[in-house]
C-alpha cells in the first residue's frame, strides 16, 4: 500500500476563496452592498481567488518534484522511445542485368528517407545500412538425383527435365547463384521457356511444388509473389513461356551444398492439397533467364542528425549542453559526443565515452552522461569533500573548445506502427529506382517511458535492491531489460526440478496477434540475448538461468448463435470474434476497459462453460445455440498466417476443461461464428 500524498493546501476556488471573501465584506467594508457577479468588486475577488488557486496548485506540486529529484539522485532516468522497424523494399525501373554482359549495380545509400503520405505529420523511416542491388549470376542448374551434373551450360541446346521419370513426391531441382554478387533480400524473376505440354496431371494455377532458399538455419520456404504483374504465369512449367517472382529474405546467404558454394534456391515437389494434382511427366525446360526486380533493406522510424555542434566549453565543471531534437534514441555504434582537443599541434575532435554516472570517473576520464528524455549532454561535476578540497568526477572540456555529436537519431514511438504499404514516399530520387514501400505491417514502436511508469519501475527496483534473488525480481528485471518484453513469468527450481531458474517471456506483439499472426510470438535470439545480458548483471553467479517461450495452447471456438433483432449478422460475428480474441490472448488489450481483455494468466485452465458465458453476455447475442471447441499446441516458430486451415488435423476436442501448466498460456486460432435464426436451427436440426 502506497503512503498517502499530503495535500499542502486544500483551499478551493469557489467554496474556500470566493465565498469566504464575500462573507467578510460586511465586516471589513459595510458600505459595500452589491454582491452580484456583475459588480466590479466581485470580479476583483474572483481574479485574486484564481491567482491564489494557482499558487496552491504550484505548492502541491512540490512533493512530486522532490520525488522526481530523489529518483534522479538515485540514477533513474526515463527509458527512451523505441523505434518501429521494418524492411523497406525498393523496386527498379529496369531489370538487372541491363544487358547480356552488363554488371551494373544500383546503390541505395544508408540513411535514405522514406515516409508516409496520408498523415498531416508524416512518419519518416531511414534505411539502416547501404543497399547494393546486384544482378543475379546464375551458375548452377542441378537435380537432386544427379547433382554432379550442371545442366545450365546445356540450356538452349538440350532440354532440361527437372523431375524424375515418372515424377515422385520429393523430386527437387536447384538453382545456384555465384556469390560474387550478394543477392540476399533480392527480388528475383525467373523467366522460363519450356516445351508446352498438355494434361500432365497438375492444376496449372496451383502446382504441387514448394520453393525454398538456403540460409544459415537451413532451408526456408519462400512464397511465390502474387502482386500485380508478378504472378506465376508458367503453368507449373508447362506453358511455352512464363515467369515467376520470388522475394528472398535478408537471411538468404551463400552456403556450401554438396561441396559447392553458392546462393541456393530449390523447387521441391510436395502435394499439400489433393486439388493440386501430381505430375505424370516432367516439365521440359528449354531456356532460363533470371533477373533482379528489386531488393529490401532494414529501416527504422528515426531521423538521423549528423555532426551537430553543441557549443563551446567554458572550462568549468558540470557543463550542460542540449541537442536540438529531443527525446533522442540511445546511441548505437559510432554515435557519441566528441570534444575538440589539440593533438600533435592540430585541433581534432576526440570521441568521449558515455557513462550512466560519474561514480567511477576520475579527472582524466573522457566521460559524459546523456539524458535521452531531454537530449541533455552532461559533463562531470566537481564535488566538495568534507576537508574542504574538491574532487573532480570526469574530465572537464578545455575552455573555448567546440563540442559536437557525431550522429544521433530522434523519433520512434507508437506512431511508427503502420499497416503495410503505408511508407511509400521517397524524399529523394534515386537512379534506376521506381518506387519503395513496406510490404509488411510495421511493429516495435514504443513511446518514451512516462513519469508514472518511471515511478512504478523505481519502486520495483528499489524493493529488489538491484539483485535478482526471488522469482518476482527476475520478472521485474526482465521487463526492464527491453520494452519489447510484454510479460514474464519465473518458474523456480523447486517447480521445474532442473536446478535452474526458468524465465518465460512473451514479446510485445499485440498488434500482430490482432491479425492472427502467431509467428510474431516467437522470442528471437536477439531478444533472448538482451534479456540474458541484462539479468547477468543482477543474478547470483550460482543461479543457472533458462529463457524460454511459454507453452502455447491454441483455442478454436465454433459457435452457432442467434443475434438480437437490432443487430446485423456481420456486426455480431465481428463483435463475438473480437471478444474471443481478447479473452483468449496472452497479451492485454489496453485499448478497451474490459476485465476479460487483461491477458490470460499463466497456468490458468480453460473452461468451456466460461467461454459460452462470455459469448452469451455480449449485448448483440440473443442465444448461444451450439458450441464446438478444440485446441492444439502452438509453436510460434512454425506458424504462418496460412496455418489455420492446414493444421485443423492437429485439433483435439475441448469438452469441459483444458488444464494449462504453470508455464502455459492460451492464444486464439481462427474462430468460426455462425449466425442463424431459431426457426432455421430447429428445422435444420429436425432434418
Amino acid at each position: 500500500m502506497t503512503l498517502p500524498v499530503p495535500n499542502l493546501d486544500d483551499l478551493r476556488f469557489q467554496s474556500d476563496l470566493v465565498d469566504e471573501a464575500r462573507k467578510r465584506i460586511i465586516h471589513y467594508c459595510p458600505e459595500w452592498t452589491e454582491y452580484n457577479i456583475s459588480d466590479p468588486g466581485i470580479t476583483l475577488i474572483e481574479l485574486f481567488a484564481w491567482m491564489t488557486e494557482l499558487m496552491v496548485y504550484r505548492l502541491n506540486r512540490v512533493p512530486e518534484k522532490n520525488y522526481l529529484k530523489f529518483l534522479e539522485m538515485l540514477g533513474f532516468q526515463q527509458e527512451p522511445a523505441k523505434t518501429a522497424e521494418t524492411n523497406i523494399t525498393f523496386w527498379l525501373s529496369a531489370l538487372l542485368p541491363l544487358g547480356e554482359e552488363d554488371s551494373t549495380s544500383v546503390i541505395i545509400p544508408a540513411g535514405t528517407e522514406i515516409q508516409s503520405e496520408d498523415q498531416p505529420d508524416p512518419v519518416v523511416f531511414t534505411t539502416s545500412r547501404e543497399l547494393q542491388i546486384n544482378p543475379p549470376l546464375l551458375a548452377h542448374l542441378r537435380t537432386e538425383t544427379n547433382f554432379n551434373q550442371n545442366n545450365l551450360s546445356r540450356l538452349g541446346v538440350d532440354i532440361f527435365r527437372p523431375l524424375s521419370n515418372p515424377p515422385q513426391v520429393g523430386d527437387t531441382f536447384y538453382f545456384g547463384f555465384n556469390d560474387r554478387n550478394d543477392i540476399s533480400g533480392h527480388i528475383l524473376r525467373f523467366q522460363f521457356e519450356c516445351e508446352p505440354t498438355e494434361a500432365v496431371g497438375i492444376r496449372r494455377e496451383n502446382p504441387p511444388w514448394v520453393w525454398e532458399c538456403l540460409t544459415d538455419d537451413g532451408w526456408r520456404e519462400i512464397k511465390l509473389s502474387t502482386y500485380e504483374g508478378e504472378r506465376d504465369t508458367t503453368g507449373g512449367l508447362n506453358n511455352e513461356s512464363g515467369s515467376l517472382t520470388l522475394y528472398t529474405p535478408l537471411e538468404f546467404s551463400s552456403q556450401m551444398l554438396h561441396g559447392l558454394q553458392a546462393f541456393w534456391i530449390r523447387c521441391r515437389i510436395e502435394q499439400r492439397d489433393p486439388s493440386q494434382g501430381m505430375y505424370t511427366e516432367s516439365p521440359r525446360i528449354s531456356n532460363l533467364h533470371v533477373y533482379t526486380v528489386g531488393a529490401q533493406v532494414p529501416a527504422a522510424n528515426a531521423q538521423v542528425v549528423n555532426g551537430e555542434i553543441l557549443g563551446e566549453s567554458n572550462g568549468e565543471p558540470g557543463q550542460h549542453f542540449t541537442l536540438l531534437h529531443a527525446p533522442v534514441l540511445n546511441f548505437e555504434g559510432d554515435e557519441t559526443v566528441e570534444v575538440e582537443e589539440t593533438v600533435e599541434g592540430e585541433a581534432v575532435f576526440v570521441p568521449w565515452t558515455r557513462v550512466d554516472d560519474f561514480s567511477s570517473s576520475d579527472k582524466f576520464s573522457r566521460h559524459y552522461m546523456l539524458d535521452t528524455a531531454t537530449g541533455e549532454v552532461i559533463f562531470g561535476p566537481s564535488v566538495r569533500q568534507p576537508d574542504g578540497s574538491t574532487l573532480q568526477y570526469g574530465r572537464i572540456p578545455e575552455s573555448n573548445r567546440r563540442i559536437r555529436v557525431t550522429d544521433y537519431r530522434h523519433g520512434g514511438g507508437v506512431r511508427g506502427n503502420l499497416p503495410e504499404n503505408k511508407v511509400d514516399v521517397m524524399n529523394t530520387s534515386l537512379a534506376y529506382v521506381s518506387r519503395a514501400s513496406n510490404l509488411n505491417r510495421i511493429l516495435g514502436g514504443r513511446d518514451q517511458e512516462t513519469l508514472e511508469e518511471l515511478i512504478q519501475r523505481a519502486q520495483r527496483e528499489i524493493q529488489s535492491q538491484r539483485r535478482a534473488v526471488t522469482a518476482v525480481d527476475f520478472e521485474q528485471f526482465a521487463l526492464k531489460s527491453s520494452k519489447a518484453v510484454a510479460r514474464t513469468h519465473c518458474v523456480t527450481p523447486e517447480v521445474t526440478g532442473t536446478g535452474a531458474v526458468t524465465l518465460v517471456i512473451v514479446p510485445d506483439v499485440f498488434d500482430s496477434l490482432k491479425f492472427g499472426d502467431l509467428h510474431a510470438l516467437t522470442v528471437s535470439d536477439e531478444l533472448r540475448a538482451r534479456v540474458r545480458g541484462y539479468l547477468d548483471k543482477y543474478r547470483l553467479l550460482t543461479t543457472a538461468l533458462n529463457i524460454e517461450e511459454p507453452k502455447y495452447y491454441g483455442i478454436k471456438v465454433k459457435a452457432t448463435i442467434v443475434a438480437q433483432d437490432f443487430a446485423s449478422d456481420a456486426d455480431v460475428v465481428t463483435e463475438v470474434t473480437e471478444k474471443l480474441n481478447r479473452f483468449l490472448s496472452p497479451l492485454m488489450d489496453t485499448s478497451v476497459d474490459d476485465e476479460n481483455a487483461r491477458g490470460w494468466e499463466f497456468g490458468r485452465s480453460v473452461f468451456a462453460a466460461e467461454i459460452v458465458s462470455l459469448i452469451q453476455k455480449i449485448p448483440s447475442v440473443k442465444y448461444v445455440l451450439d458450441t464446438d471447441m478444440s485446441w492444439r499446441i502452438v509453436t510460434p516458430m512454425n506458424e504462418t498466417m496460412d496455418d489455420f486451415g492446414e493444421k485443423d488435423s492437429e485439433l483435439q476436442p475441448l469438452n469441459k476443461m483444458l488444464p494449462i501448466p504453470a508455464q502455459g498460456l492460451v492464444c486464439s486460432l481462427r474462430h468460426e461464428i455462425i449466425v442463424t435464426t431459431m426457426d432455421d436451427y430447429v428445422h435444420g436440426g429436425a432434418a
